[in-house]
């Protein structure tokens, strides 16, 4: 073992310890927030109550907007930890500690394993990655499997023989497969700038030798293909829906002209936390220094023009498409965290107690944040509202809420047993009208009590419902939400 990699032990031993800290702690506090998180925790919880792991369901109803690789990570975690916030996010905890490994051998890779660790401690103590895996989505696993397959492209790249480079690329297909399997074309992305950079150098690597690209498409496309060939209107709605009005229909998240500078910004400068001084300050002293510090970074560094190209084409991409939420561009922080290990290492020359220090206090202060977001009151954290609702439960009532066509994680807490109740019970989506519910319980075919949850400033409607019924009614809640409970009028 040479000296510098021995010197390297301690610290990669060290990172690898706080690595699990950040992955792991306080993943279970926070509830389930609406309406993105409720939507994929109740479809991973609907496939392990029904079995069916081949087509995803929402509220029992096929959901094909993501494949299933995301349900199928967060249903195992279910099935090893039970119905638990724990057991729905273990899998986002698992793929951001294998990224962060990733990200340590990706650096490791391109400029020796001081540069590695680094990378991997800005990555793991970096606000946006770390809040981010905290988040019920596809995203972080997505970010894993995209970053691997860059990881595999590198070493091929880097490889002197001929067997290992197919190897290796093999193995990047696959992971552009299981990629594509987890959310679809916006895996292939970073395809975009490896392309460009595999074709414009002098020494290229075979992309399409051996059996990698039959072994993608097995893998990433074997479902799509399963599912379209048993409901043939899937091949429309994937290809418009999900693709084409995802990058030019209005009627999608933040299509505003100026969405990239609102949504993807904040959250790419903003969310490196205390390394982006570290980054600022470099620009500072390049900028007095004159372009000979910034010039010696770029000129000749193959490997930062390969970030930059990582960075800027798929950021561009999203930025012209019109559907834009910040999880989207969590695949490019990788990029953003090794260019700032290498200027660190290269130029900033931070001892390890200082670079450890800024690393263990952010990951501190950000669990400590992560567990502070779970017990603050928030209107759409659904496990608040759900025990709010158990305070007037006595027996087992039926579970409801009025003109909700949604809250998905109000019914992930109830097992599925919730109905929804509107004003007239017309709509397609509801399951029965109030004034129908409560000549029900009133006729005395349901001898049981009815929860029923209201938005607050729905309540007064249901309020007059209930006056013109001779029900007993109880409630609790906030100022965003109240619970009703309903039961037969004692004479």
């Amino acid at each position: 073992m040479s000296d510098a990699a021995r010197d390297t032990v301690l610290p990669l031993i060290l990172v690898v310890l706080l690595s699990i800290a950040a992955a792991f702690s306080f993943q279970g506090s926070r509830g389930l927030y609406e309406t993105t998180e409720g939507r994929y925790a109740e479809a991973a919880r609907e496939m392990v109550e029904t079995g069916n792991y081949l087509v995803p369901t929402l509220d029992y109803q096929p959901h094909w907007t993501k494949p299933p690789l995301a349900y199928w990570g967060m249903a195992a975690g279910l099935m090893l930890f039970g119905q638990s916030e724990g057991g729905i996010r273990f899998s986002n905890s698992l793929a951001f500690f294998l990224t962060i490994l990733a990200v340590m051998v990706l650096g490791s890779s391109l400029w020796g394993r001081r540069t590695g660790i680094i990378a991997g401690l800005i990555y793991l103590s970096s606000p946006f990655p770390f809040l981010g895996a905290n988040a019920v989505a596809t995203d972080t696993l997505l970010t894993f499997w995209e970053i691997s397959a860059v990881l595999c492209y590198i070493k091929s790249y880097r490889s002197m023989d001929s067997r290992r480079k197919t190897t290796w690329i093999i193995l990047m297909w696959i992971f552009f497969g299981l990629g594509f399997l987890t959310k679809g074309p916006p895996s292939l992305l970073p395809l975009i700038p490896l392309i460009v950079w595999n074709y414009t150098r002098k020494v290229k690597v075979s992309l399409f030798k051996g059996f990698g690209f039959p072994l993608f498409f097995l893998v990433g496309f074997s479902w799509f293909l399963l599912v379209t060939f048993r409901n043939p209107h899937l091949a429309t709605y994937f290809l418009k829906t999900e693709v084409v009005e995802r990058v030019s229909s209005t009627a999608v998240h933040n299509p505003e002209w100026y969405g990239p500078f609102a949504v993807f910004l904040p959250v790419l400068l903003g969310g490196q936390g205390a390394w982006l001084y570290f980054g600022a300050r470099g620009c500072w002293r390049s900028i007095r220094a004159g372009r000979s510090r910034l010039s010696s970074f770029l000129r000749g560094n193959e490997e930062v023009l390969f970030l930059l190209l990582w960075l800027i084409l798929p950021l561009f991409i999203f930025s012209i498409a019109k559907s834009r939420l910040e999880l989207y561009v969590l695949p490019l922080y990788a990029p953003i965290a090794l260019l700032l290990a290498h200027w660190i290492d290269g130029f900033e020359n931070l001892s390890w107690k200082r670079l450890f220090a800024v690393a263990t206090v952010s990951v501190l202060l950000l669990a400590g944040l992560k567990y502070g977001i779970s017990v603050f009151p928030n209107r759409n954290n659904m496990k608040h509202v759900y025990e709010m609702g158990l305070e007037l439960v006595n027996d087992s009532p039926e579970y409801f809420v009025f003109e909700e066509d949604k809250l998905y994680g109000m019914q992930y807490y109830l097992d599925g047993m919730m109905q929804r109740v509107t004003r007239t019970g017309g709509e397609s989506w509801a399951d029965v009208g109030i004034d129908d519910l409560l000549s029900s319980l009133n006729s005395n075919r349901n001898a049981t009590e009815y929860l029923i949850l209201s938005r607050t400033k729905k309540k007064s409607f249901l309020e007059k419902a209930f006056s013109s019924h001779e029900v007993d009614v109880r409630t609790t809640g906030n100022k965003y939400w109240t619970w009703f409970l309903i039961s037969q009028k004692q004479s």
